[in-house]
């Protein structure tokens, strides 16, 4: 298992600065977001990008998107999933992170859904081509929010390279955030590491006790990444001590 951040928790700082953080506090990893930091199609940066990781000893185990599996008319149109795809690639990033919704689209009717799962197989066809695993987001407000529509939705899409990352939902209680760890642990490649109580972001380490819980239920992939996410004040200065906190949860000496 590895230890990891992702960019956009730091979405005003640059590039190495970010590489520098994550190298400084003994994270391995990085997620990079499209937003604000490297957008689909920008190959010649992501390659930079990926030289730069391997110089300070980090990797890039997933690219985060944005691509939105679902879509209005006139609302969040969808660009070339190739772009994504070579960006990916050229990062060195096993996994692309999608999105299955957006806040403020809700409720998803039934085409909503159909449509979904169609355009889903069709990415992850191209996906595949290069190698590469999708891996929605779980995330509230979209159509992955909860665990049984997650892996009913899974399921009707059909395609091996189809994934999910795990976090916590922030509306629900701990005992559905375990059941949900459980029920999703076949598909889930990485973790967002954050503690949420509603919208209110707090300290990780208020979290520890339940996220000691979270980590016992997803610590059966070698492979699997936990990556902080937003933290409570966005201050890179709060980095260190939310570092401590997660090796901790791990059980992981920095």
């Amino acid at each position: 298992m590895k230890t990891g951040l992702v960019s956009v928790t730091f979405r005003k700082l640059t590039i190495r600065e970010i590489i520098e953080l994550a190298r400084d506090n003994s994270l391995k990893s990085i997620e990079w977001g499209s937003t604000p930091h490297i957008d689909a199609g920008e190959v010649k940066l992501a390659r930079k990008v990926r030289s730069l990781m391997h110089g300070a000893g980090l990797t890039c185990e997933s690219y985060g998107s944005y691509y939105g599996i679902i879509y209005r008319k006139g609302v969040h149109k969808p660009y070339p999933f190739k772009k994504v795809c070579k960006t990916a690639v050229a990062l060195g990033a096993k996994t692309i992170r999608i999105w299955s919704g957006f806040p403020g689209m809700q409720p998803y009717s039934d085409d909503d859904i159909r449509r979904a799962v169609i355009h889903t197989r069709e990415i992850c066809n191209i996906a595949r081509k290069y190698g590469l695993t999708l891996s929605m987001e779980c995330h509230f407000w979209t159509l992955t929010e909860h665990y049984e529509k997650s892996l009913d939705f899974i399921r009707r899409v059909g395609c091996d390279n189809l994934k999910i990352y795990w976090q916590p939902n922030p509306y629900q209680s701990k005992e559905y955030n375990l059941e949900a760890a459980k029920a999703l642990l076949p598909y889930v490649t990485n973790v967002h590491v954050c503690h949420w109580i509603e919208q209110n972001k707090k300290p990780l380490s208020e979290g520890l006790d339940d996220w000691k819980e979270y980590f016992e239920v997803l610590k059966t992939d070698e492979d699997r990444v936990f990556m902080l996410e937003f933290m409570h004040d966005g201050d890179p200065d709060s980095l260190p001590a939310t570092s401590d906190t997660l090796h901790e949860i791990m059980g992981i000496e920095k």
